[in-house]
């Protein structure tokens, strides 16, 4: 008898989860409270790359007006490319339904919430159903956090889903938080015309990240205009007017027509019910062991709720583990093994360790560099900013340990090291592979081979 397993949110994590268990012949209840695709699909990655590629276009041709003509009037019609990712975000929200239903996939639009370790209680337009399992996998993401001084206006304040169906460029933005989606939306508004200023409270922009690549990232921000405040923070908000007032910690203020705040994700835990399962939390997240199991042995968490990584990517492959595991097969999610993508201009991207996390571990790292200035292909494309670095292992023969990249088309390149780390690589390994001329990819061998 095939087993039932019902999958709470259908975000990355829960379409992927379902996906896989309908495939594996398990009986398969989805429950979503909102849109199919979660965050990701509906306010997140696909929206946002749809502006963020609109952004990056005119970037580039406006880095042509050496060879270029007409360029000096370029200018985005927001209402045409609001209109153009609504259309996309909804094509492939339909797509997914009709998937997900070819699979055979059962979809129940309602909020769900345990009432014992094995049953569900989902509350639908219709009523109250009553769904028994073997199995759960909990997806249900994590949405925006407004620290104080901004709970208070969080009605008013944009976050990531309001800022992506703005009626308007703002004029001038002040966006508070320096990690991957506080920096897209700077660049992203700057490129479209608005003043910019960006506000993150450590030392640097994209905390964790190798220092090699913020300064490229940070060094381009300064270049174009986008103001850039690093090691403040808000201490208070107000709104007079329609302006909005920042007061900082070295006492200056920052005014702007819009606030946007990037200042981090909380889990989405409240109304599911996990004290009637015996679900054991840590801080609002599940915890989890390693086979993505909470401490009900036959319940999993996956993605964001779970805290590991705030990644789509890493919620579907999370979700691929749980339910390998749940159909007693053998698939190990490996959190080191996830890159990071960031969509500005230039891109970054990195995957496994860097120089301060190799030497926090207790190995002795290398680090070898490749600058895009040197590679031809980089030059016929005008796009020379950025570097390549991979880190190895100086004492494990020269094993890689983690590649990080600031430059032209970083979030593809990223995935050589990718396979590079997932097949436990060397340098000399590296070094065999053939890498075509002129190409963004041969700076890796170039890199390498100093």
């Amino acid at each position: 008898m095939s087993k039932k397993i019902v999958i709470i949110g259908a975000g990355p994590g829960g379409e992927s989860a379902a996906k896989q268990a309908a495939k594996k012949g398990a009986q398969v209840t989805l429950v979503e409270k909102g849109d199919l695709g979660g965050v990701c699909l509906n306010c997140g990655c696909i929206p946002s790359k749809t502006l963020l590629e609109a952004g990056r276009l005119l970037h580039q041709v406006r880095c042509a007006s050496g060879y270029c003509v007409g360029h000096e009037n370029l200018k985005v019609q927001w209402d045409l490319l609001q209109k153009r990712k609504t259309t996309m975000v909804s094509s492939l929200r339909s797509a997914l339904h009709q998937n997900l239903t070819r699979l055979g996939v059962r979809i129940v639009p309602g909020c769900a919430g345990f009432a014992s370790p094995h049953k569900l209680q989902v509350q639908t337009l219709e009523g109250e159903e009553t769904i028994l399992f073997d199995a759960a996998v909990i997806a249900t993401g994590s949405q925006p956090f407004f620290p104080q001084p901004f709970h208070a206006f969080h009605n008013d304040i944009l976050d990531n889903k309001s800022a992506l169906n703005l009626s308007h460029i703002p004029a001038r933005v002040t966006i508070v938080g320096g990690g991957a989606i506080g920096c897209e939306f700077a660049c992203l508004f700057h490129e479209f015309g608005s003043q910019v200023t960006l506000i993150e409270k450590t030392q640097g922009l994209l905390p964790g990240e190798d220092p090699a690549v913020v300064r490229v990232l940070q060094s381009s921000f300064a270049k174009r205009g986008i103001k850039v405040l690093t090691g403040v923070t808000v201490t208070q908000v107000t709104k007079k007017d329609n302006e909005w007032h920042c007061q900082l910690s070295d006492n200056s203020i920052v005014m702007s027509d819009d606030l946007l705040v990037c200042a981090g994700r909380s889990p989405v835990s409240d109304g599911l019910g996990l004290d009637k399962a015996s679900i054991k939390t840590e801080n609002r997240k599940i915890a989890v062991g390693n086979n993505l199991q909470t401490s009900q042995q036959h319940i999993y968490a996956v993605g964001d709720i779970n805290g590991l990584s705030l990644l789509a990517h890493a919620a579907s492959m999370q979700a691929e583990a749980a339910v390998s595991h749940i159909m007693g097969e053998k698939l190990a999610y490996q959190n080191d093994l996830v890159p990071k993508c960031l969509y500005t201009w230039p891109e970054v991207a990195s995957v496994g360790e860097n120089l301060e996390s190799a030497q926090a571990k207790g190995v002795t790292p290398k680090s070898q560099r490749f600058f895009f200035q040197a590679s031809p292909k980089a030059m016929a494309g005008n796009d020379t900013e950025g570097l390549m670095q991979v880190i190895s292992d100086k004492s494990s023969p020269h094993r890689i340990l983690g590649a990080q990249i600031a430059g032209p088309h970083a979030t593809e390149l990223i995935h050589v090291f990718s396979v590079g780390l997932r097949a436990r690589m060397t340098l000399p390994d590296l070094r065999e592979v053939i890498f075509a001329h002129p190409t963004l990819s041969e700076g890796i061998r170039e890199a390498i081979l100093k």
